[in-house]
C-alpha cells in the first residue's frame, strides 16, 4: 500500500502536467472499450470498497478523473456514481468496523477513505471548472497577482465536449457533500492517530468546499450552501481546521467578493449551531489589523459587505471586538467606512432591542451613536450618505431615543448644504422620517402645529407658576424630575409612554409637581423639534428648484408629510411645488416630478377620508380647490392653471365637484364672500382649459353672474369671468408657423359682445376697471368675428363719454405754463375717464396687430386648403401651370398689404380711428406736469409704448421722448412698463432700438428692484434669443450676481450658466466684465468683486482658453499703479485652473509684468494659491513640478527684492 502518499499526490495534483504510472489513455477508447473499463471496475468496488486499494483499479479511476471534461455526460455520471456509490459502501463498513473496535482494520479503511477522498476531491474540482468554463465564471477570481496553478491547470484541459453534450452535476452535489458530512462524523481519530496525517485528509473536504463556493451560482442555492457551512463547521468544531478557516476566508473576502455574505453565514452557523465564537473573533483581529489602500477596490468592498452581514447575523460577537474595528473609520478606503458605519448601527439596533438594557449598554450605545455623529464629517460623500441611511433605519425603532434625535436633527438640517447631492436626498428622506416617526404623539395625537404646543406649554407654565408647593419638597421634586427625565433617556423609551402613569398618580404636591415638570420638558421638547424643523424649510424651498431629480422628489415628500402633520410652515413649499408642473418628465417615467406633483395634491385636497358622505367630500374638495386662489400671486395662478388643467385632463376632477363650483360661482340666495365666488370661477376657468365644455354649457350663467351686477359690484369676478369666457376659443395653444387652426369664432350679435361692451363702458373709479377691461378686449378679438367693428364702437363711445364730461370756456384755453389750474381744472375732461379712453385704445392697438397675424394665417391657411383640392385638377391640366405661376405671388403681395396697414395705416391713415389718438398720448406723455394725474400718466405712457409697437415710423418719431420718460420718471411702475415695451419693439424693430440699448443696461442700476429684476428679465430673453448683441455691457449683468435681492441674484446666475453655453461668450467678455466691475462708473467693492469673479471663473474650463486669459490678464499688470486692480487681477489669476506647462510657462513669461508687484501681500497670497494648487494635482509629472519649482523660487525671489 506504499504505492500512494495523500500528501505528495495533492502536491503532484497542483501542478499542470500530473503524472502516474499506468495511466489509461481514455481519450483514445471508443465508447465500448470505456464502458468495459467501468463495468469490470463497478463490479470489483461492489464485491468490495476496499478493492479502490488495488493499483490497477486505481490507476485506471484516477485515469478517467484526470480526463473528466473530455468525457461524453452519460460516462461522467458513472465515473461519479462509482466514485460515490464506493465511498457510500466504505463509510458503512468502517462506521461498523470503528463501533465494534476492530483496529487491525483501521490501515486497510484509512487507505480505501483517502484514495476515494482524492479521486472526488479531484472530480470536484474538474467539474467546477467545467461549469466556471460554461458560464463564464472564471471571471469572478479577481486576482491580483498571475494565475494560480487551478487556473493553470484548467486551461491545459479545455473541454472537448459539445454543447449538445453539456454536463451538469447539481442534482449530485447535494447527494456528494452529505456524504461528506458523514465521512467527516465518524471517529476518524482512531483511524489517523498522526495530526498531520489527519489533517490532509481532513483538507480533501474543505478543499472542495471552498472550490465548491467559489462558484456564484453555488452560492444562490440555499440546500448547497447549508451542507458546506455544515462541512466547514464539523471540521472546525472537531477536526482543528481553525486556522485553515481563518487563512481560506481571508483569501476569500480578498479575492471573491460574492463570498463576503456566505463567509457571514458560515461563520453565523458555527456560532449558534456548533457554539464556536472563537473563529470568528480572530477574524475579527485580524480584519480590523488589516490596511486598505484607497486605490483597493474589491478588497475593501468584499470586507464591508462581510462586516455587515456579520454583525447583522451575530452582532454579539461583533461587539465584542468593536473597539478594535471602530480603528476602521480612520482608514484610507471609504468602502471600508461605510461598512464600518452601517456596523455600528446595525449593533444599535441590536442593543435598542433587549428587554432588559443594562448600564454597559446603554454607554455602549451612545458610544455608537457619538461614533455615526463624527461621520457626518467625514471627508467622502458615499460615508456621509451611508450615516443618514443608516439613521432612516434607527429612527423606525420602537426606542426613541429624545437626547440623540434632538442632535441628529440639527445635524440633518446642517446636511442639507451638503455639496453632494445624494447627500442632500437622503438628508431630507431623514429629515421627513424624523417627522413621520416622531415620539410627541401619544397624548395628544400625531399633529405637530406649533402654535397648539406652544399653547400646551405656556399652559402648563402657568399651571406650575400657579403652584406653591412646600419647601420641603421643592429639591425633592425637583431632584426626582431630573432623576426620572435621565432615567427615561438613558432607556431610550420615548416621554409619552410614561405620560398616562404619572397622570394617574395620587394628587399629592410633591408628585403633582414631578408630573407637571415632566410634562413640560415634553412640550418644550416638541416646540424645539418643531422649531428645528422649521430653520430648514428655506433651504428644502431652494431644493425644490434642484437640477436633481431624486432630490426634488425627496423634498415634496417632505412637504407632504409635513403639512400631513399639519406643520404651519409646509404651506409654503406646498406653493412652491406648484411651479414644478412646468417640468417635463420623459414617457418612460413611473415616478417623474410632474406626477409626483399631481399625485401630491390629489391626495392632499382632493382625496376624501372614506368616513364623509359624497355631499360631505363634494364640500370638502370645494372648499380646497377655491382656497387655492386666496392671496395667490400671478405666477402661483399661472402654475394652479396649468395643474388644473392637467388634472381635468386626467378626469381627478369629479362633475359633482365642478356642479358644486357652479353652485358656488352662482349663488344669489345668501351673501358669501367676494374671494369665495371669485376663487370658483378662477378653478373653473382653469378646468375648462382641458375641457371647453365645462364653459360652454354656462355661458349664460357667466353674463347673468359674472358680467351682470355682481360683476359690476365685485370687478375682479368680471376680469375672471372674462378669462373664463376665453376658454370657448378653443384648448389648443397656436403653434407659430402652424397653419392649422381649431378656434371657434362667434357672430358679432352675440350676447357674450354686448356685455362686454356694458363691462367696458361700466362708468367706475375703481383701479380694478382696467383689469377687467384688459380681459373683455382680449375675449372680444379671441371670440368675435370682426373685433375691430365693436371696439371701434367702444372707443367711440367712451371718447364721447369722457369728453362730455365737462366744455371748456374759451378763456380757460389760454393757459400760463407756470400759474396752471390746480387739480380737475386744468383738464378738457375727467382725468380717470381719460385715463380710462387712452388705456382702451393702446391695448386695442395692439391686439390689433395679433388680429392683423391672425388674419394672414387664416388667409394662407385657406389657400393652402384650395391648393390640395385643386392638386388633382392641375395634374389632369398641365396647361394651368403659367396661371398657377402668376398667381403665386399673392401670398407675398398679401403679406405686404398687412404690413402696409400695420405700418402705415393703423396710426397714420386718414380713416384711422387710432391715428386720432398718437399724438394725444403723446402730448400727455410730453406734458406730465399739465397732466399729472398718476394714473392717467401711467395709462399714458404704457398706451404710448403699445402704440410704438405697431408702427416703426411711429416708434423712431417717439423713441427719445420715450427714453427720457424711462430716464426721468419717479413711478416704478413707469419705468418698469416702458422696460417690458422696449423688449417687444425691440423683437419689432431691432435696427431702432439697437443703436439705444444702453439706456436698458442703465436699468440694471435702478433704484427699485421690480424694475431691475424686469430689466435684467428683458436683456436675458434678448440676449439668449441672439436679438442683441453683446457690447461689453455685461459687467452690469454681472453686478446682479451679488444683488441683495435674492431673486434678482438667482436669475442673474441662470442668465450666466444659459450664456455659457453659447460660443464661449462668457470667456470673450470676461476682460470687460473685470475692468467695469473693477474701475468701471460704479465699480463693486472688494468682496463682491471676488464672489462675482469665482462663479464666472468657473465657466473657463478649456486649456486653450485658460492660457489665453492668463497671458491677457498677466499683460494687464503693466502700467497699472492701482492697487486695488493689482489684487483683483492676481485673485482672478488664482481661480484658474493650472491643468498643464504650457498654462505655467505663460505665467512664467508674463512675471516681467508682475514681479514688481509682489511687495503687496495680497497679490503674493494669490500667486502663492496657484503654487499650491498646482502641487495638489496627482500624480504630477515631473515636467510639471520643475515648473513649479521654478516658478516658485522666482516669485519668493522677486517679493524679497520688490520688499528691499
Amino acid at each position: 500500500m506504499d504505492f500512494f502518499n495523500l500528501h505528495e499526490e495533492l502536491l503532484k495534483l497542483q501542478d499542470a502536467n500530473y503524472f502516474f504510472e499506468n495511466e489509461v489513455s481514455v481519450k483514445d477508447l471508443d465508447t465500448l472499450e470505456l464502458d468495459g473499463m467501468l463495468n469490470d471496475t463497478t463490479d470489483k468496488i461492489g464485491e468490495s470498497s476496499s478493492s479502490i486499494t488495488n493499483t490497477e483499479l486505481f490507476d485506471t479511476m484516477r485515469s478517467f478523473v484526470k480526463n473528466f471534461n473530455e468525457l461524453k455526460s452519460a460516462t461522467m455520471n458513472r465515473v461519479l456514481d462509482i466514485i460515490l456509490s464506493g465511498l457510500q459502501a466504505e463509510y458503512e463498513t468502517t462506521s461498523n468496523d470503528l463501533d465494534a473496535d476492530e483496529e487491525e482494520t483501521y490501515s486497510e479503511h484509512r487507505m480505501a477513505l483517502e484514495l476515494y477522498g482524492f479521486l472526488l476531491v479531484w472530480l470536484i474540482s474538474n467539474a467546477e471548472n467545467k461549469a466556471d468554463s460554461k458560464s463564464g465564471a472564471n471571471g469572478t477570481m479577481a486576482m491580483t497577482g498571475g494565475k494560480t496553478k487551478r487556473q493553470r491547470q484548467t486551461k491545459s484541459k479545455t473541454p472537448t465536449v459539445n454543447s449538445s453534450d453539456e454536463w451538469d452535476w447539481s442534482a449530485q452535489k447535494p447527494v456528494t457533500l452529505s456524504l461528506m458530512v458523514k465521512i467527516l462524523e465518524l471517529k476518524i481519530k482512531k483511524i489517523w492517530s498522526s495530526t498531520h496525517e489527519r489533517d490532509t485528509f481532513v483538507s480533501l473536504f474543505t478543499k472542495s468546499a471552498y472550490r465548491i463556493l467559489e462558484n456564484v451560482t453555488n452560492t444562490k442555492d440555499s440546500a448547497i450552501k447549508k451542507i458546506i457551512y455544515q462541512i466547514l463547521s464539523v471540521c472546525v468544531k472537531d477536526h482543528n481546521h481553525a486556522f485553515g478557516a481563518q487563512t481560506s476566508i481571508m483569501q476569500n473576502l480578498q479575492y471573491y467578493e460574492h463570498l463576503a455574505e456566505p463567509m457571514a453565514e458560515f461563520l453565523d452557523v458555527l456560532a449558534k449551531q456548533y457554539d464556536h465564537t472563537r473563529l470568528t473573533e480572530e477574524i475579527l483581529i485580524e480584519i480590523s489589523n488589516k490596511e486598505f489602500g484607497s486605490q483597493d477596490t474589491i478588497g475593501p468592498k468584499s470586507f464591508s459587505k462581510f462586516l455587515v452581514k456579520l454583525s447583522e447575523l451575530v452582532p454579539k460577537v461583533v461587539a465584542k471586538q468593536i473597539g478594535l474595528l471602530v480603528k476602521l473609520l480612520d482608514n484610507e478606503s471609504y468602502t471600508i467606512r461605510i461598512g464600518l458605519i452601517e456596523v455600528l448601527g446595525n449593533l444599535i439596533i441590536d442593543l435598542a432591542s433587549q428587554e432588559e438594557q443594562a448600564t454597559n449598554y446603554i454607554s455602549q450605545i451612545n458610544g455608537f451613536f457619538d461614533a455615526l455623529d463624527e461621520r457626518f464629517l467625514d471627508a467622502n460623500s458615499f460615508c456621509r450618505s451611508k450615516v443618514l441611511q443608516v439613521y432612516l433605519k434607527l429612527v423606525e425603532l420602537k426606542a426613541k431615543f429624545p437626547k440623540r434625535r434632538q442632535k441628529l436633527t440639527d445635524l440633518v438640517i446642517r446636511s442639507l448644504e451638503d455639496k453632494s447631492c445624494h447627500v442632500r436626498k437622503n438628508t431630507i428622506k431623514l429629515l421627513t422620517r424624523l417627522i413621520a416617526t416622531h415620539p410627541y404623539g401619544v397624548i395628544h395625537g400625531g399633529e405637530l402645529s406649533v402654535r397648539e404646543w406652544e399653547d400646551r406649554l405656556e399652559k402648563i407654565e402657568n399651571e406650575l407658576k400657579a403652584i406653591q408647593p412646600p419647601q420641603e419638597f421643592t429639591e425633592v421634586g425637583a431632584e426626582s424630575s431630573t432623576s426620572l427625565l435621565s432615567e427615561n433617556d438613558n432607556q431610550s423609551e420615548d416621554m409619552d409612554v410614561d405620560m398616562p402613569d404619572l397622570s394617574n398618580q395620587q394628587n399629592t404636591s410633591a408628585d403633582e409637581i414631578m408630573r407637571l415638570q415632566l410634562t413640560r420638558r415634553y412640550y418644550s421638547d416638541a416646540v424645539r423639534f418643531i422649531h428645528q424643523v422649521h430653520t430648514a424649510v428655506p433651504t428644502l424651498c431652494q431644493l425644490l428648484g434642484s437640477t436633481t431629480k431624486s432630490e426634488v422628489l425627496e423634498a415634496m415628500e417632505f412637504f407632504v408629510t409635513a403639512y400631513t402633520y399639519k406643520m404651519e410652515f409646509a404651506i409654503d413649499g406646498i406653493k412652491r411645488m406648484l411651479h414644478l408642473i412646468w417640468i417635463k418628465d420623459s414617457n418612460d417615467e413611473e415616478k417623474g416630478i410632474r406626477k409626483r406633483l399631481i399625485e401630491s395634491y390629489y391626495k392632499l385636497y382632493i382625496e376624501t377620508d372614506i368616513s364623509l358622505t359624497n355631499r360631505e367630500a363634494v364640500n370638502a374638495v370645494t372648499k380646497n380647490l377655491i382656497s387655492f386662489t386666496y392671496n395667490a400671486t400671478l405666477a402661483e395662478l399661472t402654475s394652479l392653471e396649468q395643474l388644473m388643467s392637467t388634472m381635468m385632463a386626467e378626469e381627478l376632477i369629479s362633475n359633482d365637484v365642478i356642479a358644486k363650483l357652479w353652485s358656488v360661482y352662482s349663488v344669489s340666495t345668501k351673501q358669501i364672500p367676494k374671494m369665495q365666488r371669485r376663487g370658483a370661477i378662477i378653478i373653473l376657468g382653469m378646468l375648462a382649459k382641458a375641457k371647453m365644455e365645462i364653459v360652454q354649457e354656462k355661458t349664460d350663467l357667466l353674463l347673468k353672474i359674472g358680467l351682470g351686477p355682481f360683476g359690476k359690484a365685485d370687478l375682479l369676478l368680471a376680469k375672471y369671468t372674462c378669462i373664463a369666457l376665453q376658454r370657448l376659443g378653443g384648448n389648443k395653444a397656436r403653434v407659430k408657423g402652424s397653419l392649422s387652426n381649431d378656434s371657434i369664432r362667434l357672430p358679432m350679435s352675440h350676447p357674450i359682445f354686448h356685455r362686454l361692451k356694458q363691462m367696458i363702458e361700466f362708468q367706475t373709479s375703481s383701479q380694478e376697471w382696467f383689469a377687467v377691461a384688459e380681459q373683455a378686449i382680449n375675449t372680444i378679438y379671441l371670440l368675435g368675428e370682426h373685433p375691430d367693428i365693436l371696439c371701434g364702437e367702444i372707443i367711440k363711445h367712451k371718447t364721447a363719454s369722457v369728453f362730455d364730461l365737462k366744455i371748456p370756456k374759451a378763456d380757460d384755453m389760454d393757459i400760463d405754463g407756470d400759474n396752471f389750474l390746480p387739480d380737475q381744472e386744468q383738464f378738457m375732461a375727467h382725468p380717470l375717464q381719460l385715463s380710462q379712453l387712452i388705456f382702451i385704445v393702446g391695448h386695442v392697438a395692439i391686439k390689433h396687430i395679433v388680429h392683423l397675424e391672425f388674419i394672414e394665417d387664416e388667409w394662407k391657411r385657406r389657400k393652402a386648403e384650395a391648393e390640395s383640392k385643386d392638386t388633382e385638377k392641375s395634374t389632369k391640366n398641365p396647361g394651368d401651370d403659367e396661371l398657377e405661376q402668376v398667381a403665386g405671388t399673392t401670398e407675398d403681395e398679401f403679406g405686404e398689404a398687412v404690413a402696409h396697414i400695420r405700418e402705415k395705416e393703423l396710426l397714420f391713415g386718414e380713416n384711422s380711428l387710432l391715428a386720432v389718438f398718437g399724438q394725444l398720448i403723446s402730448n400727455i406723455c410730453a406734458n406730465n406736469k399739465t397732466y399729472n394725474y398718476h394714473t392717467l400718466q401711467i395709462c399714458a405712457t404704457l398706451a404710448l409704448a403699445k402704440l410704438m409697437c405697431v408702427s416703426s415710423e411711429f416708434c423712431e418719431n417717439n423713441l427719445q421722448l420715450l427714453f427720457t420718460i424711462l430716464e426721468r420718471s419717479s413711478e416704478p411702475t413707469i419705468r418698469s412698463n416702458i422696460i417690458i415695451a422696449l423688449g417687444d419693439m425691440t423683437v419689432c424693430f431691432n435696427n431702432i432700438i439697437d443703436e439705444n440699448i444702453n439706456y436698458l443696461y442703465k436699468r440694471l442700476a435702478d433704484s427699485d428692484n421690480l424694475v431691475k429684476k424686469n430689466t435684467l428679465m428683458v436683456l436675458t430673453h434678448l440676449i439668449l434669443n441672439g436679438m442683441i448683441k453683446v457690447k461689453g455691457q455685461l459687467g452690469e449683468m454681472a453686478k446682479c450676481l451679488e444683488d441683495e435681492d435674492q431673486r434678482i441674484s438667482d436669475l442673474a446666475r441662470l442668465f450666466f450658466t444659459e450664456l455659457a453655453s453659447k460660443d464661449n461668450a462668457v470667456y470673450n467678455n470676461l476682460p470687460d466684465i473685470i475692468s467695469n466691475l473693477s474701475s468701471g462708473d460704479n465699480p463693486v467693492n472688494e468682496e463682491s468683486f471676488k464672489k462675482i469673479m469665482k462663479f464666472l471663473f468657473d465657466f473657463i474650463e478649456k486649456d486653450k482658453h485658460t492660457e489665453n486669459v492668463v497671458e491677457k490678464l498677466c499683460q494687464r499688470f503693466k502700467n497699472l499703479d492701482d492697487r486695488r486692480q493689482w489684487r483683483n487681477i492676481a485673485y482672478c489669476l488664482s481661480l484658474l485652473p493650472y491643468k498643464n506647462e504650457r498654462i505655467i510657462k505663460k505665467l512664467l513669461e508674463g512675471m516681467s509684468h508682475y514681479q514688481d508687484k509682489l511687495h503687496e501681500n495680497d497679490v503674493h497670497k494669490a500667486f502663492s494659491d496657484i503654487i499650491t494648487k498646482v502641487r495638489s494635482i496627482k500624480p504630477q509629472k515631473p515636467e510639471m513640478k520643475q515648473l513649479i519649482d521654478e516658478y516658485e523660487s522666482k516669485i519668493e525671489e522677486f517679493r524679497q527684492r520688490s520688499q528691499e
